[in-house]
């Protein structure tokens, strides 16, 4: 629960978040900011002086401040950009973000949840750099694409070294055919769940759920399971769950 007051009676943040308003308020000329770059410098002040954490959830950012989800998005979002460095690569924060993240599989698609606005639209630019437009019409939170569309761009973040260590231990131990991370991948994806489908006796088109992981169905464990295991840079466990599911 975030409170504001209790965390500005803190002389030292006070302090802090006074200098930073002042500071910003006075450049270029005192009252020649607009209302939204002055409600954009004291969202910035609160951080800056570490009276508001901004990974804190937008729901919970935005009881705070009695503002919609929309706006919180927006200032998060546009802090994001004022803050991160011209042409800083985005690349480990985006691995760390997809690493907490759940995936679902739903048919010949995959979704999955990234909250932070500035990493969302990351996604979704890096996405069209390579021709492929995702669904964003179902929420702001949520990225839905095609499986082959997001090994794609997996193989832009996995490490070369954990790509190469994954294929090779496929290779060596399913005695498979020597093909590329991204057609080995496709093909892990592609079949990942149904055999828990076929168990069921059921088609699975499981959703994203925030929260425990045991909340998920069964091909959504799977597909995370993997995927996360690539992206944490276990080479091993992604390798096991791609052999005991399919043959590539």
């Amino acid at each position: 629960m975030i409170d504001l007051k209790t965390a500005l009676a803190d002389p030292a943040k006070a302090q802090k978040f006074a200098a930073t308003f002042a500071a910003g308020y006075l450049t270029p000329a005192f009252g020649a900011r607009s209302k939204s770059e002055i409600d954009l410098l004291v969202f910035s002040s609160l951080i800056e002086a570490g009276a508001l954490d901004p990974s804190t959830p937008i729901y919970d950012i935005a009881r705070a401040f009695s503002l919609t989800p929309t706006r919180v998005r927006t200032l998060i979002f546009n802090w994001q950009l004022r803050s991160t460095a011209s042409g800083f690569d985005l690349r480990s924060a985006l691995v760390a973000a997809l690493q907490k993240t759940r995936f679902a599989k739903d048919g010949t698609y995959l979704a999955f949840g990234i909250e932070s606005p500035l990493l969302r639209e990351e996604i979704v630019a890096r996405l069209k750099a390579i021709g492929v437009f995702a669904d964003a019409t179902f929420a702001r939170e949520i990225v839905r694409l095609p499986v082959d569309a997001f090994v794609e761009f997996l193989d832009h973040l996995v490490d070369p070294g954990v790509k190469k260590a994954f294929k090779a231990k496929l290779v060596k131990d399913k005695q498979l055919e020597d093909k590329s991370f991204t057609a080995i991948a496709k093909g892990v994806l592609g079949k990942l769940g149904e055999k828990v489908a076929g168990k069921a006796g059921e088609a699975v088109a499981d959703t994203v759920v925030d929260g425990a992981k045991g909340m998920l169905g069964p091909a959504a464990e799977q597909v995370t399971s993997f995927l996360i295991s690539l992206l944490k840079g276990d080479a091993d466990t992604a390798a096991d769950i791609a052999a005991g599911q399919m043959d590539v």
